[in-house]
C-alpha cells in the first residue's frame, strides 16, 4: 500500500523511507522486525534494514532479539513517538487490532461521547456585512426555484 507522507515530514527526517520506517514503530506496540516494517510499508526490505541500522547506531531505535535469528526495532524516545504518532502515523494490522490498541481507541470514543458543543442559533443576517442584499434571494426567484424543483422531481 502506498503511503503519501508530508514533504515537510520527509524533509525534517532527511527520506521518506525513514519518515515512513520511525511512522510504523511510533504507532507500534511491539518490536517490529526489517521484514514487517517493509511488508507494511510495501519497500524493499534492504532499504528499510539499512534505515533500521542507521537508526540504531545513532541511538533513536533499540533492537531486541526475536525468535532465534530476528531483530525486533522499537523506539527509545518517548517525545519523538509523540511527534510521529501526531504527523506520520501508520498502523500495522496486527497493532491495530491488538487488545491494547482496541482499548485505548475505546478510551477516545467514550471521551469523545462526552463532549457537548454547543452550536449557536443563527440569527438574522447583519446590517453590518458588506453586499448584504447579496445575500438575500428575491420573492421572484424563490417561485422560480420551487417551479423547477417541482418540474423536475414530478412523476413521468
Amino acid at each position: 500500500m502506498k503511503f503519501r507522507i508530508d514533504p515537510a515530514v520527509v524533509q525534517l527526517f532527511g527520506s521518506e523511507t525513514r519518515a515512513k520506517v520511525l511512522g510504523v514503530l511510533a504507532s507500534s506496540v511491539e518490536p517490529k522486525t526489517g521484514y514487517e516494517i517493509a511488508k507494511a510499508l510495501d519497500a524493499s526490505a534492504p532499504k528499510v534494514y539499512a534505515v533500521l541500522k542507521r537508526l540504531e547506531t545513532s541511538g533513536f531505535l533499540k533492537a531486541v532479539s526475536k525468535g532465534s535469528q530476528f531483530k525486533g526495532y522499537f523506539m527509545v524516545d518517548d517525545d519523538l513517538r509523540r511527534l510521529l504518532a501526531k504527523k506520520v502515523r501508520i498502523s500495522v494490522e496486527k497493532d491495530w487490532f491488538s487488545p491494547e490498541m482496541v482499548r485505548e481507541r475505546e478510551k477516545a470514543f467514550r471521551l469523545a461521547n462526552k463532549m457537548v458543543v454547543k452550536v449557536p442559533k443563527a440569527g438574522r443576517i447583519p446590517k453590518e456585512i458588506p453586499n448584504r442584499r447579496e445575500f438575500i434571494r428575491p420573492p421572484e426567484k424563490d417561485r422560480v426555484v420551487a417551479r423547477i424543483a417541482a418540474r423536475d422531481h414530478a412523476p413521468r
